[in-house]
């Protein structure tokens, strides 16, 4: 099964698939860890650009989003549960995974974590004070806000505002209540 939790920059994925993993003993891939190993950049080196620039090029995210698939099936055909953990803001990338797990016989099921403005704005001043791998900050949250697709009507909206570990718990009770997981 592959597992994707999404959302905007600042909603919480990052720890939220990292808390479902170690409940599910699913490996998780993140979408800026992947983009940064393939631009030949360490993980916490920072990118920083514009919302469309440097290795946030349409053309490179495509790629990012073509690779996260790829992992994600090869991990499901070894038997584990794969976590992908990206904000897969265009609609395009969900269906293009939809479509290559489909191919698969690969369930795949999408969390977003919808959380207010006030609290992303909260978490991003967070960050920046910390180093993490991701190179967002609040223009580039305000920026993806207006450029998200609408999400579609199988994707499972989850109140991001909860601690990691609850809003895991959430995502396993429903995981349980589809017979998706034991």
């Amino acid at each position: 099964m592959v597992i994707v939790i999404f959302g905007l920059v600042g909603s919480g994925k990052s720890t939220v698939a990292q808390a479902l993993s170690e409940k599910l003993n699913g490996e998780v891939f993140n979408s800026d860890v992947v983009r940064k190993e393939m631009a030949g950049l360490k993980p916490f080196e920072s990118a920083k650009s514009d919302f469309t620039q440097g290795i946030y090029t349409q053309e490179f995210t495509d790629k990012v989003y073509e690779e996260l698939a790829k992992r994600a099936i090869e991990t499901v055909k070894k038997g584990k549960i794969a976590i992908l953990d990206a904000t897969f803001k265009s609609k395009n990338y969900r269906t293009l995974l939809r479509k290559l797990c489909s191919e698969k016989n690969i369930p795949v099921k999408f969390f977003y974590l919808d959380v207010p403005e006030e609290e992303i704005k909260k978490r991003l001043e967070k960050r920046e004070k910390e180093k993490t791998v991701s190179d967002a900050d609040f223009n580039i949250y305000l920026k993806m806000k207006n450029s998200f697709d609408p999400i579609e009507n199988d994707v499972i909206m989850i109140d991001g505002t909860a601690t990691p570990e609850r809003v895991a718990e959430i995502i396993l009770k429903k995981l349980k209540e589809a017979k998706d997981v034991q």
